[in-house]
């Protein structure tokens, strides 16, 4: 009962169907009175036909049943017709004596009555009729009964079809209902999948033109809470980035100082005490590079900023040299293999350099020493492609969907990074507007693809 089409179909059905009973019983009502209408005037047409025929004749009262009274009554449904003439104290001149019984006082307006006669539920008309003579009145009841089979066929004929059409305005009303929602709720539904297509930090404002005015006021709201989360986040992004570039000099100024002091030193154990001081000063460099670099990354996105032609082999190029300390320390072949020279694309030459630097970088650092790294450039639909393939022990399926989170390092807890590569590459790429997919190698290790898009705008 929670969904908001059905709820709406309850609140319409619910009445509809109380205003249908009502307009049934109405309708039933009205068909039982012309149903009883057209029997009393078929009773009192009859009544009047054989009232007609009763007269004097020498010194008796003569009643005649003409045929004519009774033909109007042949019908399908084979009603009995039951009759009686008589006089006011009781003398029965024609018809079925029990018909009626006892003194009946003479009345000027015809009297309708039902009665039970015979097992047969009967509808009865009793006429008046005066006869003069001799300056005296005799006063002749005429009573024509008719049992209620046709009045009952022409009740379900007058109601039934009014019934069907009732039901029918009812269903074709509630599928024009269901029509009519579908299409109504069909912006607030593409509202919905709007918002489920989006990434978790995209807070662009929805769009309320395709919306219902009274929906708008509710998406307005949405936007405005986005609007003021925005800002909140954007003050902790700056906040990192600023505290992170804040903290990048006074660590390279210590760790000069640990590179002089470690010339100066004497002592072994001073000497290695330094070192590792030197160590973890790097290490503290490192995070705040890394730092820097995803806060540049996610600033640029939904920035519109301008985009530049670069050309990826280049970049890559100058990347495999600043790696290249790296690699040879781990005695890691690390090679390059390129489709075309030319590939060049439209994009941000800083955030592609990023891409590539940390792909680069954790392929070497959790790769094995003697192992192999490998990066391709190649063009791809209408775009580029870049490949880092290495012989490293890969990654498990279960882990693929969640290396591109902050600070996860995968299986590889181990290992001296800080988990944020891959979480830099993710926010790059986005901003990119490229896509990157993780595979496992059928000879072992990982290949991380990036597809680029040629975009000039």
């Amino acid at each position: 009962m929670s969904q908001l089409r059905v709820r709406l179909l309850l609140w319409v059905l619910v009445p509809m169907t109380l205003v249908l009973a009502l307009m049934a019983i109405v309708s039933w009502q009205n068909a039982r009175r012309t149903a009883l209408l057209v029997q009393d005037r078929r009773l009192l047409a009859s009544a009047e036909v054989m009232a007609g025929q009763v007269r004097w004749q020498q010194d008796r009262i003569s009643a005649e049943t003409p045929p004519a009274a009774l033909q109007m009554f042949a019908s399908r449904e084979q009603d009995r017709v039951y009759f009686q003439v008589r006089t006011a104290p009781g003398d029965v001149l024609a018809g079925w004596p029990d018909l009626t019984k006892g003194d009946l006082a003479p009345e000027d307006a015809p009297r309708y009555s039902n009665l039970e006669y015979h097992g047969d539920a009967l509808r009865m008309v009793t006429l008046t009729r005066r006869l003069y003579r001799g300056g005296q009145t005799t006063a002749i009841l005429v009573s024509v009964a008719e049992s209620r089979h046709a009045y009952h066929h022409l009740l379900q004929t007058l109601w039934r079809p009014v019934l069907v059409q009732e039901s029918s305005l009812l269903a074709l009303a509630l599928a024009l209902m269901v029509i009519g929602l579908t299409l109504e709720l069909k912006p607030l539904l593409a509202l919905r999948r709007d918002l489920q297509a989006r990434e978790t930090d995209d807070f662009r404002p929805l769009g309320t033109m395709q919306l219902q005015r009274e929906l708008r006021p509710i998406v307005d709201t949405i936007n405005q809470y986005a609007t003021r989360l925005t800002a909140q986040i954007n003050i902790q992004k700056r906040f990192i980035a600023d505290a992170a570039h804040q903290m990048r000099t006074p660590v390279a100024i210590m760790s000069t100082q640990l590179d002089y002091a470690a010339h100066l030193s004497r002592d072994p154990e001073l000497s290695e005490t330094l070192r590792a001081i030197r160590a973890s000063a790097r290490r503290q460099k490192d995070l705040i590079n890394q730092l820097l670099s995803l806060s540049h990354a996610e600033s640029s996105r939904g920035a519109n900023l301008p985009r530049k032609r670069a050309n990826v082999l280049e970049l890559v190029q100058e990347v495999l040299v600043d790696l290249s300390v790296l690699a040879d320390d781990k005695s890691i072949d690390l090679g390059l293999s390129a489709d075309s020279a030319a590939v060049s694309i439209w994009t941000y030459p800083t955030l592609l350099h990023a891409i590539t630097f940390n792909l680069v970088d954790n392929a070497i650092r959790y790769t094995p020493h003697g192992s192999h790294v490998t990066v391709h450039v190649g063009p791809h639909e209408g775009g580029a492609v870049l490949q880092v393939d290495d012989t490293g022990p890969g990654i498990a399926e279960a882990l693929k969907a969640r290396v591109f989170e902050r600070f996860s390092r995968g299986s590889m807890s181990d290992n001296d990074g800080f988990g944020l590569g891959l979480a830099i590459v993710s926010e790059a790429v986005k901003a990119c507007g490229a896509q990157i997919a993780l595979e496992t190698r059928p000879t072992g290790g990982l290949s991380a693809i990036v597809r680029l898009p040629f975009d000039e705008t």
